[in-house]
């Protein structure tokens, strides 16, 4: 038994629609970063918690490994 692939046609730009998708989350996760950044040096000396760089990290670590898992799940 087989896997179907899907067309070119719709395989396409469904491939650009999902590099479009990953430079606009990976630009909003740096754009994160440096707003934490922002504010962990001016809340430094007040010892107040940042907790926004953690997700932007975890956001750009998931959208690295987005390719592997679109490989996964769409079958070319």
């Amino acid at each position: 038994m087989s896997a179907k692939t899907l067309p070119p046609e719709v395989l396409s730009p469904l491939t650009l629609l999902l590099g479009y998708l990953a430079w606009f989350v990976l630009l909003i996760c740096i754009a994160r970063a440096i707003w934490a950044g922002g504010q962990l040096a001016i809340r430094l000396y007040r010892e107040e918690a940042i907790e926004g760089l953690l997700g932007a990290l975890v956001g750009a670590a998931l959208v690295g490994s987005a390719s592997a898992i679109a490989v996964a799940v769409i079958p070319t």
